[in-house]
C-alpha cells in the first residue's frame, strides 16, 4: 500500500489520479459529477449526473463541500468516486471563491453502506 496524500490535497502520479485514502492509483473509480450553480451569493441549483447510467437530477442534494473553503461564494463542482483497493470513497471538489478556484479531496466514506450505496466487501 502506498501513502495517502495529505489531507485535502489532489495528487497525480503521471497522469492517474492516487486514491486519497490509501494512495494506489490503481482501482481508482470516478463515477458522478456533482454541479452546484450559483452566482455570486446566490441559491445554488444542483444538478447530478451519473458517469454510468447518464441519469440527469436536479434536486436539493448538495454537491460535496471541501473543508477549507466550505460552499465558496459562487458554483462548485465536484466528482466522486471510490477505490477497489481499500474501499474508501472520495470528492475531488472544485470551488470557485473570491477570484480564485480552490481544488480539494474529501472523504466521504461512510461504510459499511457507503453514500452511493455501495456495500463494503472487505
Amino acid at each position: 500500500m502506498s501513502n495517502p496524500p495529505p489531507e485535502g490535497l489532489l495528487l497525480l502520479k503521471g497522469n492517474l489520479l492516487v486514491c486519497p485514502s490509501c494512495g494506489e492509483t490503481y482501482g481508482t473509480h470516478v463515477n458522478t459529477a456533482y454541479v452546484s450553480a450559483r452566482r455570486e451569493d446566490r441559491e445554488p441549483q444542483e444538478i447530478h449526473v451519473h458517469g454510468i447510467t447518464g441519469e440527469v437530477r436536479h434536486d436539493s442534494e448538495e454537491a460535496p463541500v471541501g473543508s477549507k473553503i466550505g460552499v465558496g461564494r459562487r458554483h462548485r463542482i465536484a466528482l466522486t468516486g471510490w477505490c477497489d483497493g481499500c474501499q474508501g470513497e472520495f470528492a475531488i471538489i472544485f470551488t470557485q471563491h473570491k477570484g480564485e478556484t480552490y481544488v480539494e479531496t474529501q472523504l466521504i466514506n461512510t461504510g459499511p453502506t457507503y453514500v452511493t450505496g455501495r456495500r463494503s466487501s472487505l
